[in-house]
């Protein structure tokens, strides 16, 4: 199983496919990734929505302080998007909420 490098969200039963594509085209917007991939379980797999961070951003730390301004800069730029996805997930919830 690959996890995303920043979250996990749950996945409609119903609606998938739509879910699919709205968070796409949200997290292009913002230049993260979603994918769907199978998780295994005992009581057998289910689907959830895997979501990376912009690559750019994957290994930079939101709440250090960098000695280097481009970190610093990266940084910042991480806290915005965990701004963004913050928003992206509650009108995600707020829209698919009832099939989750």
């Amino acid at each position: 199983m690959n996890l995303g490098t920043y979250s996990t969200f749950d996945c409609p039963t119903k609606k998938m496919d739509e879910a699919y594509r709205w968070l796409q085209a949200e997290f292009e917007n913002i230049d993260g990734t979603v994918r769907k991939v199978m998780n295994p379980h005992d009581f057998g797999s289910y689907p959830s929505f895997e979501i990376d961070y912009p690559s750019e951003l994957e290994f930079i730390d939101a709440d250090e302080d960098y000695e280097s301004e481009e970190d610093q800069r990266l940084a910042e730029k991480k806290d915005g998007w965990h701004d963004k996805v913050n928003a992206i997930k509650a009108r995600y919830s707020k829209k698919f909420g009832a099939y989750l």
